[in-house]
């Protein structure tokens, strides 16, 4: 029994050793890219070809399970050609391992599901096998496009992948009569140009891409990464003209979406309800088909199919909700929206729009935004500062606008009585704008304005209000409220919640930031955000928790938060102004530190107790 019982304490060190081991040798990344080619070759007939091959190196069991144990390949078999060049497996043994014939299979793109008009599309998967680690991976495939596929050959590549590319050769070959508009980011070196056999070739050649790293609140253009934007036309212009010619873009409405129409019109007063009826039908009640528009030859159906299909893509929704909005007397166009941060307007194309809203003139002075895929409750506009829009009127696209960034304010005070009950009650003021103005909800029903102090106050608390102001820059609004619960109390011990919006940096929800930081942190968008209470305090009642004042600056933004009593009563006031929506690695210990003042528990929270 002894004997067996030191075999199994052998044993178990044994095992411990080994962990420890294999934790000693734990690589770096789960899979490295030895050699990857991205090589795009545009044709003197207009038809051009997308070459891509790799040689990666597979370290962990979870590279193999989890992330390049097959491949993904969606393409249109009716105006694309793809071959397979190349797909085997090396052992760490050296023994070579093809991919067997059952390893390829097309199936339908899950972004088709349920999307007959785009039934045609197939995903080719390639399933690697002999996989283990230290395997090798050689994949290389060919997509030849028609030139009937895009009207020019164009890409937007961001350059770093989930591993690390010990070598990247990037190519771009062009007709010698043909143009190249193309913007590097991020990339120092320029690209080796040579002029060889009637064709021009650029090529870049990069080494130690270190992996693309998944932190929360990265950057959601990805402005921090190598990318390279081109286009082989004379001018971005050229291939969204070739888009807005087809007919879908004439918003034509057939008998059935002009009645859909005059009911709307029947029911609602104003252009701006109009609007937004019909964005509500768009959004609620037309199916999205998740089809990129790279997949779409780019094919756009008219209005009428989209509507009789009950489904469409993004930019179908759009062309159909102009559409219905044209048809009912508002101005309308669809709009392509372009990352702000790709600066260079010439190497723009179809493969950098980002999404699809739609613009709309619902008064004299009052031209909004609008998705076609939610009913939304502002202006999109104030969601899409920064970014670059195109409007896309049948044949003449024009030129590329920014929108200019807004920064949404809060600002609530208030007068409050606190009860010998611990109930509260008291007056309110609020003036909210921009992007925290749900304006086109509380147009549609003034009653909605109670919902604004979600977070601060229960709409139960509600008895009166009075808008003084509602429009999509600004509303203002007075309440008078009333709290029927009281305050949370355990063991003769109150706890009253300072009273925020939970639209302002409450919807961040950064309340757990990590030590450190290697890559830029974008808040979702900047604030000014302020809060001032006078509460009157029971002859009960007393505050036990510490008075505050801190007062921090940076260059990012500032706040201000003082709690102090004032014989019977407690001011409170707090204020966070955050202009600066990006952070730098180096201002990331600042910005965390400030932010995490600010959610404070200290300084959020009163503690009161009976005298």
């Amino acid at each position: 029994m002894k004997t067996m019982t030191k075999k199994y304490i052998i044993t178990i060190a044994a095992c411990f050793v080994l962990a420890l081991s294999a934790t000693a040798q734990e690589p770096a990344s789960d899979a490295v890219y030895r050699n990857q080619v991205r090589e795009y070759t545009l044709n003197a007939d207009g038809s051009w070809s997308y070459h891509y091959s790799h040689t990666l190196v597979i370290n962990t069991y979870f590279a193999f399970h989890n992330l390049y144990g097959e491949d993904f390949i969606v393409y249109n078999p009716a105006s694309q050609k793809l071959k397979i060049n190349k797909s085997v497996t090396t052992t760490p043994a050296g023994k070579v391992v093809a991919s067997p014939v059952n390893a390829y299979n097309e199936l339908l793109p899950g972004s088709c599901a349920n999307a007959p008009a785009y039934n045609h599309l197939r995903e080719m998967v390639v399933t690697h096998t002999a996989l283990e680690r230290g395997a090798v991976i050689d994949f290389d495939y060919t997509l030849t496009n028609s030139k009937e596929y895009w009207p020019t050959m164009a890409a937007g590549d961001v350059l770093s992948m989930n591993s690390p590319v010990d070598k990247l050769t990037y190519i771009i070959t062009i007709p010698a009569g043909a143009k190249l508009n193309y913007k590097q980011y991020n990339i120092s070196q320029e690209p080796v140009v040579t002029k060889t056999g009637g064709k021009t070739k650029y090529t870049w050649t990069f080494t130690n891409i270190p992996a693309a790293l998944r932190e929360d609140f990265r950057l959601k253009e990805q402005q921090n990464r190598p990318r390279i934007v081109f286009s082989a036309s004379k001018s971005s212009a050229d291939a969204f003209t070739a888009f807005v010619s087809q007919p879908a873009f004439t918003l034509t409405a057939t008998e059935q979406l002009k009645a859909v129409v005059q009911k709307v019109r029947d029911e609602k007063k104003t252009d701006l309800a109009v609007a937004l009826r019909l964005q509500e039908i768009v959004a609620n009640d037309i199916n999205h088909y998740p089809v990129v528009l790279a997949q779409c030859v780019p094919n756009v159906r008219e209005a009428s199919q989209t509507w009789q299909e009950n489904g469409g893509t993004e930019a179908e929704k759009a062309v159909l909700l102009a559409t219905l909005l044209k048809a009912a007397g508002i101005d309308a166009v669809p709009v392509a929206v372009i990352p702000g941060s790709l600066t260079d307007d010439k190497s723009l194309s179809l493969f950098t729009i980002e999404k699809f809203v739609v613009e709309a003139k619902t008064g004299k002075k009052e031209t909004v935004l609008l998705s076609p895929l939610q009913a939304d409750s502002y202006d999109q506009s104030f969601a899409l500062a920064g970014k670059k829009v195109i409007k896309l009127a049948y044949g003449k696209p024009s030129d590329t606008e920014s929108i200019k960034a807004t920064s949404p304010t809060i600002t609530l005070a208030g007068k409050l009585n606190l009860d010998q009950d611990a109930k509260l009650s008291g007056n309110a003021d609020l003036e909210i704008t921009g992007r925290l103005n749900p304006y086109f909800s509380m147009a549609a029903d003034s009653s909605r304005v109670k919902k604004l102090l979600n977070g601060a106050f229960s709409e139960k608390a509600v008895e009166k209000y009075i808008i003084s102001n509602l429009s999509a820059e600004k509303t203002t609004v007075a309440y008078t409220l009333q709290n029927k619960e009281s305050l949370k109390e355990t063991s003769g011990v109150y706890f009253f919640e300072i009273p925020a919006l939970s639209s302002g940096t409450e919807s961040w929800h950064m309340t757990e930031l990590v030590s450190q930081r290697a890559e830029p942190l974008e808040i979702p968008f900047p604030v000014n955000e302020s809060y001032n209470y006078v509460i009157s305090l029971p002859s009960n009642m007393e505050l036990i928790s510490k008075e505050a004042s801190v007062e921090m600056k940076k260059d990012f933004g500032e706040l201000k938060i003082t709690i102090r009593k004032n014989s019977d009563k407690v001011e409170i006031s707090k204020s966070i102004r955050v202009s600066q929506t990006v952070m730098s690695p180096e201002q990331y210990d600042a910005f965390r530190n400030f932010i995490n003042t600010w959610n404070s528990r200290k300084y959020s929270e009163m503690i009161l107790q009976k005298k």
